[in-house]
């Protein structure tokens, strides 16, 4: 049965091909091809004899998921449906940021891929779409990258790399609950082969999985993001039932173990603003006092609703009120613009349909 090759890492690869009498230097050739140039086939590759290519066209494959369905908002964020191999879907989204209102090539600003680590998530976020859809299994290595290398193929940007900015683990899923897989993805996206992707271009956005975050805080060498979304213990947990197992005292104090490692890495703080229930210029302040000894950041997220759900968004001037309070308490605060909300791409609103 042939090996799917994005599993490997470079090193995996190396060991795996040794055994075979390839030389250790084809295998950065292979990952040029692959992570630079996008090649799906072995036999395009020109540079290695066409023995060898033979022996890897028998031996492994490129995986891509498939394209069921893909949907484009007004703002330009795409968001795909992609069919894995097994006939389960996720979802992954596109987001181009512009230099002014106009949407197009010439006033493209940054551009970023939101990848899925799982298909569904166990989270059981309540203000959160995947949540309430379950969990099905965590993605492998190679679905987790093909989602980035489809989106390339899609959007034609092998020819021009520079054209994507940054990727985030923000779709559907806790990366924290399949990290084996996400740091190998990472490792081979940001592999010196690949151009225009670095470890600063990449986030990943947790629920605050702690006792994870502090076994793995030296080996993630990226940006971090934390879906905070609550001053306390006692809000946070009504909304999101996890922290009963992890606090938050237990995610800052993994927090401040990761900085050990990262400090020039600012860590983020999501705050998902939800009308009478944490956003309140109390909730403010008794945030800020959480990141007195942490290089950290908010970024503020207005509600996306969804069918079904039981939460409304923050008035513009209750949104307006709480930024200001945060400000006033020295904290550096950003708000996120809603984007793709037309076509259900948005924060908290990525459900795809398990096929079973």
């Amino acid at each position: 049965m042939k090996k799917g090759i994005l599993n490997y890492t470079k090193s995996e690869l190396i060991e795996l091909v040794s055994e075979k009498n390839i030389e250790k230097f084809r295998v950065e050739q292979i990952f040029i091809w692959i992570y630079r140039f996008g090649k799906t086939s072995f036999l395009d590759m020109t540079n290695l004899n066409k023995n060898l290519r033979n022996i890897l066209d028998n031996e492994f494959y490129i995986y891509r998921p498939k394209i069921a369905n893909v949907a484009k908002s007004v703002d330009g964020t795409i968001k795909f449906l992609l069919e894995l191999d097994d006939k389960k879907t996720i979802e992954t989204v596109f987001i181009p940021e512009f230099n002014d209102d106009s949407i197009g090539e010439k006033n493209l600003k940054r551009t970023t891929i939101c990848v899925s680590s799982q298909i569904g998530c166990a989270v059981g976020c309540k203000f959160c779409n995947t949540g309430y859809g379950g969990f099905c299994r965590n993605l492998t290595t190679e679905e987790i990258i093909g989602q980035f290398l489809i989106v390339k193929d899609y959007l034609k940007f092998w020819e021009n790399p520079d054209r994507l900015s940054n990727i985030v683990f923000m779709g559907m899923g806790e990366p924290l609950f399949n990290y084996e897989n996400v740091l190998k993805a990472i490792d081979n996206i940001i592999a010196d082969e690949m151009e225009g992707v670095s470890r600063r271009k990449i986030t990943i956005s947790t629920s605050g999985i702690s006792s994870i975050l502090s076994k793995i805080s030296q080996n993630i060498c990226c940006k971090l993001a934390i879906s905070l979304h609550a001053p306390n213990n006692e809000i946070r947990s009504k909304i999101m039932p996890i922290n009963n197992t992890f606090n938050i005292e237990s995610i800052i104090n993994a927090c401040i173990e990761y900085s050990k490692y990262h400090e020039y890495l600012k860590i983020t703080f999501e705050y998902l603003l939800l009308r009478g229930v944490n956003d309140s210029e109390n909730c403010a302040i008794e945030l800020a006092k959480l990141f007195r000894n942490l290089n950290a950041k908010v970024n503020l997220l207005q509600f996306n609703p969804w069918p079904g759900c039981d939460f409304i968004p923050s008035t513009e001037a209750t949104v307006a009120q709480f930024q200001h309070a945060l400000e006033k308490s020295g904290i550096n605060v950003t708000l996120r613009k809603r984007r793709g909300e037309d076509i259900m791409a948005a924060c908290g609103q990525l459900n795809s349909i398990i096929k079973i």
